[in-house]
């Protein structure tokens, strides 16, 4: 199944000429039919419930405020291509509101194709965000050589794990620069 033209486009344009840090969550959240207040990482409005975007920008740039709006995330998007973060999802669809057998099976239908997406994308470091995801991909990224930065879990930043994302998330990054020094 392939991703809505709707996110594509906004993967694509902004996606790193040379992706240094790649991050790999679950999927891009289902909209419930509010295509108008679309949520996704690559979305030029912030809002509060961009937790992954926002603790993301935080690590990065040293916790600067954020403002919600309309292309409030323009700018700090810019800067994250610049410096070759980017975010793939293991499912092309949404899965948020799918059961768990069903969430399950769509995500593992995938774990081939994004290990060689991450492949061709050659990325210095890898982060795996949310348990299900780590736990699917780990393995088989580190069988593919795949320059995975963390060896536990890193949660997805909500329901009160954004201080346990930060935390390990800082880690990754910590790795990531002591790895590109040697």
């Amino acid at each position: 199944m392939s991703e809505d033209p709707w996110y594509s486009e906004r993967r694509a344009r902004w996606k790193p000429e040379h992706v240094r840090l790649l991050l790999i969550g679950e999927s891009a959240p289902d909209d419930g039919g509010d295509i108008a207040n679309r949520r996704f990482f690559y979305a030029d409005n912030l809002s509060g419930k961009d937790g992954l975007f926002r603790e993301v920008v935080r690590a990065f740039y040293n916790d600067p405020p954020l403002t919600s709006g309309p292309n409030a995330k323009t700018p700090w998007l810019e800067k994250l291509r610049d410096d070759g973060v980017y975010l793939i999802d293991l499912a092309a669809v949404p899965v948020n509101y799918r059961s768990a057998v069903e969430r399950e099976a769509t995500l593992k239908q995938n774990v081939n194709e994004t290990v060689a997406l991450s492949r061709d994308l050659d990325p210095q470091g890898v982060v795996l965000v949310k348990q299900n995801v780590f736990d699917l991909l780990e393995r088989p990224f580190r069988a593919a050589g795949l320059p995975l930065l963390h060896d536990a879990m890193i949660p997805f930043p909500g329901s009160g794990q954004q201080k346990r994302f930060r935390e390990r998330f800082a880690d990754a990054l910590a790795r990531l620069e002591a790895e590109n020094r040697v």
